[in-house]
């Protein structure tokens, strides 16, 4: 299972990117096989509110897979960590659901 994370934000220290590649591992490890590579975009995104002080993060998360489509999930939060979380689950969910169906 190849990850790529890509980084558009003005600052991304390790310990996020670790934390990045660590979740997706934990959720995603079982069903690798299913998995031909996965992409993690992060980026800064401005508040849809109107808010320009306040800089939102966006992830979209693109998974390949095998014999499948694939899945592209996006998400935008204000929390850095929250929007990591939540884009993982989300396609954890997608995922699974994907598979269930087509057996």
């Amino acid at each position: 299972m190849k990850i790529l994370i890509n980084n558009r934000l003005s600052v991304l220290e390790p310990a996020i990117e670790e934390h990045i590649q660590r979740q997706i591992r934990l959720a995603l490890t079982k069903e690798a096989s299913n998995i031909a590579s996965i992409t993690f975009n992060i980026s800064d995104a401005q508040n849809l509110y109107g808010h320009s002080d306040r800089v939102e993060k966006h992830c979209s998360l693109t998974l390949s897979l095998h014999h499948m489509s694939n899945i592209v999930i996006d998400e935008t939060q204000p929390d850095l960590y929250v929007v990591i979380d939540r884009v993982i689950q989300k396609a954890v969910r997608t995922l699974s659901r994907k598979i269930l169906s087509k057996r």
